[in-house]
């Protein structure tokens, strides 16, 4: 991708533009397949790496980096990365903060509504039975203490693995879900 092409979208040519999209929509489709959304699917993590790509656009000076494509691809994954992790973080708060069924007390009756504690438990139970019912050990431990917010660091210290390990092991977890919730 040539400096001026760039030059030429980051100062509002549209044509300049498509062709830059155009270009990397290919790029952008292989790196969504190597991601996982829970509750979404490749055409929302493509628009989040098109959201990605026209931010490298925007932010891209050719006086810092040598070459667009490998700042464009950064953007784009952090872009995928930054959406996983916050709906992860608010989809998955009800199960991080979940309260086993039958200690549910007056108190906390009258705190919530009882449609909210029904869905949240519903959520719940559907998503811990994906996990229980299709993921080794290692990997519902893994998916476990990822949506609570560990990073793989973390992880490997607490398990008592590898970051690599660790690594893997959500990504096959991401793999297995994926086509279960595919099916």
């Amino acid at each position: 991708m040539d400096f001026e092409k760039v030059l030429k979208a980051k100062n509002g040519d549209e044509q300049a533009v498509d062709e830059i999209v155009n270009a990397f929509r290919p790029l952008i489709k292989s790196v969504a397949r190597g991601y996982f959304l829970i509750g979404g699917d490749l055409d929302d993590l493509m628009q989040e790496g098109m959201i990605g790509l026209f931010k490298a656009i925007n932010g891209f000076d050719p006086e810092k980096s040598a070459e667009f494509k490998p700042f464009a691809l950064m953007c784009v994954n952090r872009e995928i990365l930054n959406c996983i992790k916050k709906n992860n973080t608010d989809k998955n708060k009800a199960l991080n903060n979940a309260v086993p069924f039958d200690s549910l007390n007056e108190n906390a009756l009258k705190n919530a509504s009882p449609l909210n504690i029904v869905i949240d438990r519903e959520e719940n139970v559907v998503l811990l039975n994906l996990i229980e019912n299709h993921l080794s050990k290692l990997e519902k431990q893994v998916v476990l203490m990822y949506f609570k917010g560990f990073d793989y660091g973390e992880i490997s210290k607490e398990l008592n693995i590898s970051v690599r390990s660790a690594s893997n092991a959500l990504q096959r977890a991401k793999t297995k879900l994926h086509k279960v919730l595919q099916r």
